[in-house]
Order: structure tokens, then sequence, then C-alpha cells
């Protein structure tokens, strides 16, 4: 690890205080807190300070202040993050690249509940496509791996997005209408209710966009056309037990340049979502709870390329319906010194139906993926032991046993120390693997190859720190390993097993309330990546990645600026050499003229900078005047519209 970058991260975390010494008015934090609760890292209610790991949290007074249109634009100035977009909106394709701390394996969940697809492209979810944000509470980011709570593939992270609960009593609505840059409309009504035990939430959201202007003002091919709809209807027994029912759809239409930014042609697309959940949650003594779910989750996705009027008179074209069905159930013991937490997860991956055709004149045929399917199986446990005031120990340990490849183990040790009630130090040791995709499976081919799952670990180490009622900060440092890597080969025009990963790396983050009107956050990423197939898996994440903002709020107006800075990102040469370091500001403010109405407007890339965030997928060696398989984003736009509440 580069000895002189981790030196100037811990001593700007230890000497930031005497830089910060403007004392603030007593006031809650803006956005963010150590004191707030999260639940991601170990799976039962705790204090952000308190947790021995490394958690970011998007809150909803955030979203509401940024206007954010998705979990995408939510999370991605999260230090350790790292995400690209192939056109104006994140919503556009199959998914879009994200990495955590330097992983694709990411596991993404809604109150809890997996909603990763197991089919083609990324192993995640179309994070784009997660649009309803009114109904969102928070958005919990867990950097680091956590297969012992939550699986294989949760080798750099988890994301957890916690959906409100209405108070008892009130009834809300609320109604937002907005245009923007390129013929960019926005309407969307969201009302929450509680009445004698039952409570609901009811979130609808319709969005268009037309062809844009990158900030060297070219035209890009652009169109979007999304609506979606997200339900909670739930009834409290009292006694913190409640039955919760979840429906979601996404519905949506868009085109994109087909092979990138310097296309002229159009891949036209389709996608069609839903997700649908049943969840309860009983406390059966004042020391023992339960969780029980159970959910179905469906994405279907239809990618016409090079706008084909007749399939078989074009060069692709894609039809596949993705589907998991789960099951899980968590037991939770808290005791004077301990909490115990053990539970099962029960998750079944298929993809029913999957058609494409590739080449000039070539039907549509059924893939080899089609009628495929796997099911993973896992039991968990985990104790954080309290030794003493100060000291405590978390053993957990997860075996899990996949169709496929029968059964593994993902142990897992936590050392916490907390010196004071505003500092929590920590060391983690935790084991992965990563069983492969069902694309990788089978590929060109109803005979799964012989592929080995991924397994490594990581090793962490962090603090987070409350320097006085106005300044918090967390650091967190670490390396992981990972053997078998999945790939691609070329040679063999499918996927194997090739080479190891070796990844080190430092988060830091700090917040200030300077007064009661103004704050600002600090995030710092820097990733020292080591591989054999460095440009396909570490593809455009950022070596330096720094996150700066600045929060201003009175009884009327809020505003924020907030800047991403990426320095020397780990990408091809050949297409991307010129677009490796980049800074993009964006401004937003609410101004609430009154009691029910609220203006609000934002500028996204203030200075018309021109750069991209998704390059090349044909490696260094590739013809950059035949494969420009890169898309630059939007330059300078804006949104405004008008907000009301009642």
């Amino acid at each position: 690890m580069n000895q002189k970058i981790l030196t100037a991260s811990l001593a700007a975390l230890v000497l930031t205080t005497g830089a910060f010494s403007v004392q603030a008015e007593s006031t809650p934090p803006n956005f963010y807190s150590l004191n707030e609760v999260v639940v991601t890292a170990s799976r039962t209610p705790e204090k952000k300070i308190d947790s021995n790991a490394d958690v970011a949290v998007v809150t909803a007074k955030e979203i509401a202040a940024k206007h954010y249109s998705d979990v995408t634009e939510a999370i991605r100035s999260v230090p350790g993050v790292a995400l690209g977009s192939q056109n104006a909106s994140s919503q556009i394709s199959f998914t879009n690249p994200l990495t955590i701390n330097g992983s694709q394996n990411v596991v993404i969940m809604v109150d809890g509940m997996r909603i990763n697809t197991n089919g083609v492209m990324n192993r995640t979810t179309a994070l784009g496509t997660l649009t309803n944000m009114n109904s969102i509470d928070h958005i919990e980011i867990l950097k680091g791996a956590a297969s012992t709570l939550y699986g294989s593939d949760a080798q750099g992270g988890v994301i957890n997005i916690i959906t409100k609960k209405p108070e008892d009593g009130q009834v809300h609505t609320k109604l937002d209408l907005s245009r923007a840059s390129y013929n960019g409309e926005k309407y969307g009504i969201y009302n929450e209710g509680s009445s004698n035990g039952f409570f609901w939430t009811v979130d609808a959201h319709k969005e268009l966009q037309g062809t844009y202007k990158d900030g060297w003002d070219r035209h890009t091919i652009n169109h979007l056309n999304a609506k979606s709809i997200s339900t909670k209807f739930g009834y409290d027994f009292g006694n913190d037990s409640n039955l919760v029912f979840n429906y979601e759809k996404y519905k949506l239409d868009y085109t994109r340049p087909d092979g990138g930014t310097t296309s002229t042609q159009a891949d036209h697309g389709k996608k069609d979502n839903d997700r649908i959940s049943l969840q309860y949650n009983a406390k059966i003594t004042d020391r023992v709870s339960n969780q029980f779910s159970i959910y179905r989750n469906q994405n279907r996705i239809e990618d016409n390329y090079n706008n084909l009027t007749n399939i078989a008179d074009g060069s692709g074209y894609t039809d596949i319906h993705m589907k998991t069905t789960g099951i899980s159930d968590q037991l939770t013991y808290k005791g004077n010194n301990q909490t115990i937490i053990g539970g099962f997860d029960w998750y079944k991956d298929e993809i029913p139906h999957y058609k494409y055709s590739w080449g000039h004149g070539s039907l549509a045929i059924d893939s080899p993926e089609e009628g495929s399917s796997v099911t993973t199986t896992a039991f968990y446990i985990q104790d954080k032991w309290d030794i003493t005031d100060k000291w405590n120990v978390t053993p957990g340990i997860r075996i899990t046993h996949n169709s496929q490849y029968g059964n593994n183990t993902s142990p897992s040790l936590s050392i916490g120390y907390k010196a004071s009630e505003n500092t929590n130090y920590y060391v983690n040791y935790k084991k992965f693997f990563r069983a492969p995709s069902l694309l990788e499976l089978y590929y060109m081919s109803k005979n799964a190859p012989n592929l080995d799952p991924e397994k490594g670990y990581t090793v962490e180490m962090g603090v987070n720190h409350k320097f006085n009622s106005t300044l918090t900060g967390t650091l967190n440092i670490y390396t992981q390993r990972a053997d078998n890597l999945i790939g691609w080969d070329s040679a063999a025009s499918n996927y194997g097993n090739s080479g190891k990963i070796k990844n080190n790396g430092v988060n830091l983050s700090l917040q200030k309330e300077f007064n009661k009107h103004v704050s600002a956050t600090l995030g710092y990423t820097y990733i020292n990546a080591d591989s054999s197939t460095k440009n396909t898996v570490y593809a455009n994440i950022p070596k330096h990645e720094l996150n700066i903002g600045i929060n201003y709020q009175n009884s009327k107006l809020t505003a924020s600026l907030w800047g991403r800075g990426i320095m020397d990102r780990y990408t091809t040469k050949d297409t991307m050499r010129d677009y490796s370091s980049y800074w993009v500001w964006d401004i937003a403010a609410n101004y609430q003229f009154t009691k029910e109405a609220t203006l609000f407007a934002r500028v996204n890339n203030i200075f018309d900078q021109f750069y991209t965030d998704v390059g090349t997928s044909y490696g260094p060696n590739a013809d950059p005047t035949k494969y420009q398989y890169w898309y630059s984003a939007p330059g300078r736009n804006f949104e405004i519209g008008l907000q009301f509440q009642f």
C-alpha cells in the first residue's frame, strides 16, 4: 500500500480537529450523524459509531435536498463506491457497473430482502430502476466483505434501502413536477398514512428524456420513457410486531447509441420489472425477536441492437426474463452483554426465457441459459460479545449449499475497542466465496464449464470518531485477496478461471457543522489494485477519488454544492487515456415560499466538464478506431420544479 497516501489519510483524520475550529450552535446534523441507528452491518439495530464496520448512510433529508432521481445518484458520492452509466440516465441498458472497494460483488437489498438477480451482465441489479425516492427513509452502504451475514456475492459490500414507516395517526401527500434539459419531464405523487394500526405508502413516478449534449457540445442519442409505482401496506400488532406487504412495478423503453457515443445507430430496449414481498416482524420476548421474509423479483429485458425491424436481419437481439424467489428467517437474542443472530436464507435464481440473435441473417434462437436455475441454501450464526465495557468480539460463520457447487463456509471475526462514547476502533477478518453466475456457467453451451468459485478474504481496520459536537469522521483501511477469478477467456470464447486479485485501499469521511446553517462533508478513497486481469476487473475504478459537499439551510431555503474528483483511473489506455481524471460539480436548492409549496432547482455539471465513467469493454489491445465502446456523460444541464405537500 502506498505509505504516503496512508500517512496523509491518518494525519487528515487526526489534525482536522484543529483545522475546523469554528464552533457550531447546538443543532442536529443536516444529513449525517454517527448517532444514527443502522442495521446493515450486524443485521440488528445499533448506532453507527458502535458498528465494527465502514457504514455510510444517505438520509431522506439529503435525498429531498438534492433531488436525487434514483438510488445510483444517491450513493455516487459515497467514498469507496464507483458507478458507471451508459447514457444520461442510469436506468438505460441491462445494468450499470457498480463496485464497492474495487469489487463488483455487491448485495442489493430493500428492507433486508435481496433484489439481486443471477442472470446476465452484472451480478447485482439495475440500481437506476429504483426511482421511487420519496418512499425511502435512508440508504445504508456497508463497505467490505459481509458474506457471513449476506451471502457469497457480498465480497464488496451491501447496499440496503430502508423504506419509510409512517407515524401513527398521520396522513401526508406530496406532489412533484419538474422540467429539465434534453426535454426532460418528471411527475410524481407520494402518499403515506397510518390509522388504527394500519399503515401504508404509495409512490408513483414518471420520467421522460430525450437527446442530450455532452461537455463537447455533441449530440448523443438518448430516449427514456419510464414509469414506476411502489406500494407498502402493513399492520402494527403492537409490542414491536408487524406484518408488511410490498409491491413494486417498473416499466421503461429507452434508446442509446449503438457501440458508444460516436455511433449514429441506435439501440432500442425495454424493461419490465416487478418485486413482491411479505415480511413479518415479531417481538417474542423482551430479549428475543424474529424476522421472516418471503419475496419474488422479476426482471424482463428486451434489447434490440441496431434498431432492428426484423430480428432476422440484424446483428443482435436479446430477450431475457430473470426471476429470483427467496425465503429468509432470522432470530435475534439480546442478552446483557451478548447479541446472538442466527438464521437461514434460501433463494432460487432462474432464467425462464432467453432468446437472442447474433450475426447478420441469424434467426432468434433459444439461449443455452434458457430454463437454467441455481438454488442457494445457507445457515448463519453470529455472536457479538461485550467482554468488558470497552472490548467486544464478534465471531460468525455461514454454511452455504449451492446446487452447482455444494457446501462452502464463510467464517468471520471482528474485534472492537470502544475507547470512549465518542471513539470506536475495530479490526475484521472475513472470508468469502462467489459461485459463477448463470451466464458464466451456460454461455454458448447447455453443459456447465469446469469453473471454480472465486474464494478469498478481506482484512480491515478502522475507527469511528466524534471529535466534538460539530465534527465527526470515519477511517477504514483494508486489504483484499481472491483466487480463481472468473473472467472472459478470449482464446476459448467462454468464461474461465484466470488469475488472482490483490486490492488495498483507504476510505476516509468527515462531516463538519460550522453553525446551525452551514455544514460540510469531505470524502476520500484510495485503491491500490494489483490484478493479472486489471483492465477487465478494475476498468474505470478510480485510484483516487475526492468528494466535497457544502450545505446551507434556514427556515425557508436549503442549498447544496457538491463535487466529485476522479484521479488516475484503472482503465484501458487506448480509448480512455485522455479522460482518466476529471472534476464534476453539481448544485441544488429548495425554497419553501408557502407552508405547502416548495420551488426547487438543480444544475448538474456546472462547469460543462467532458467526462465518461464507462469505457471500452475490449481491453487495452483493441483497435481504438474500431472499438469505441465508451459513453460520454451529459454536459451542463438543469432541472426546475415544484413540490406540494399537504
